[in-house]
């Protein structure tokens, strides 16, 4: 269970990248086709908008302003469009006119970020670095992982199975060498020994006196 769970966070973090550098390579090629169509047409800023955004890494925080312009165009068919498009210049304000491209047969690509506008090839070129350092580094722990810590974590298993295996070891099977049995203890007397004597020994007298001897002599 774990492994899977170790595992399937670096993928879908790396799917995630790879969505987003997608999406950033076909934005900068619809901006190039739209630059190099030469079908322009003017465009009226009807309002605009700044999204913040804060992140927080520990004690640090930072953030960072998005300007989003809302544009209403129309082209020489009499087709009228309108399209939200961020990045744009701060210099532009609701009521101006300004000029935007589309490529042919496509007004709905159309941008009003100027041809090779340099912070938006910029800021594509730090975009696509980033998610490439950051693919490969979820690549890299599934790599790890897999080569170098799968490893360690089956090596300690198998160490505990054979702890386990120590302390619950089956009966000796036949054929295998028995350790020697370790000395036994003497046994302990439990009674008297058998020879001991119960009676006095042989040529004892036995007819001792019975009272006190007579022919004291008398006193003076």
């Amino acid at each position: 269970m774990f492994d899977v769970f170790a595992l399937a966070l670096p993928s879908l973090l790396a799917v995630g990248g790879i969505a987003a550098m997608i999406w950033a390579v076909v934005r900068l090629r619809r901006l190039r086709s739209a630059w190099r169509s030469g079908l322009t047409a003017h465009a009226v800023c009807l309002r605009s908008y700044a999204t913040t955004r804060t992140r927080r890494n520990g004690m640090h925080r930072s953030s960072s302003t998005t300007l989003t312009h809302l544009y209403e165009f129309a082209t020489p068919e009499g087709q009228t469009l309108r399209f939200e498009e961020s990045g744009g210049p701060s210099s532009v304000v609701p009521g101006d006119t300004v000029p935007v491209r589309y490529p042919a047969g496509r007004p709905d690509r159309a941008t009003a970020i100027p041809p090779g506008d340099t912070k938006t090839l910029v800021g594509t070129g730090v975009l696509l670095a980033f998610l490439t350092v950051f693919i490969t580094a979820c690549v890299g722990f599934g790599v790890f992982y897999l080569t170098v810590f799968s490893g360690l974590k089956d090596k300690a298993e198998d160490v505990i199975e054979r702890s386990e295996d120590g302390v619950n070891a089956p009966a000796r099977t036949p054929g295998t060498p028995s350790r020697p049995a370790p000395p036994s203890m003497p046994a302990l007397p439990t009674g008297p020994p058998d020879d001991f004597p119960t009676g006095p020994p042989e040529g004892f007298p036995t007819d001792l006196p019975t009272g006190f001897p007579s022919g004291f002599p008398g006193g003076r």
